[in-house]
């Protein structure tokens, strides 16, 4: 069994993303994955090794296809969530970023200098 370090930022999104494919998990075996993801749930609020023991025998006792299941789908979002992120990293940042100039209107500029009739003639 591998040591986890549960202040680790990643360990507790790799965490959030379990508990978040264990809650949408359909089927006769819903109720058991619902309680796994609140175990798991739990140790994202408490960081205790403990809460980490109860969720990690929840989710031992699903059945191994669900299990196999539930890791293809938490990696599947595992991935997305990490595209996701270095996409978010390499779009600049709209506070840094100078709107472009508009261009001139040649209809403002006509009435700006005065080669635009604007008034009326009754």
């Amino acid at each position: 069994m591998m040591a986890m370090e549960l202040n680790d930022t990643r360990t507790l999104e790799a965490i959030r993303i379990l508990a978040d494919v264990l809650d949408e998990m359909a089927g006769p075996e819903r109720l058991e994955c619902l309680m796994a993801a609140n175990a798991l749930r739990q140790v994202l609020e408490t960081q205790s090794e403990t809460a980490l023991n109860f969720a990690r025998q929840a989710f031992e006792s699903l059945d191994p296809s669900i299990r196999t299941e539930i890791r293809n789908e938490a990696t599947e979002a595992a991935i997305k969530f990490i595209q996701a992120k270095e996409k978010a990293a390499k779009a600049p940042n709209p506070r840094l970023v100078r709107p472009a100039p508009k261009q001139p209107s040649p209809v403002l500029d006509a009435i700006n200098s005065g080669g635009m009739r604007t008034e009326r003639k009754w």
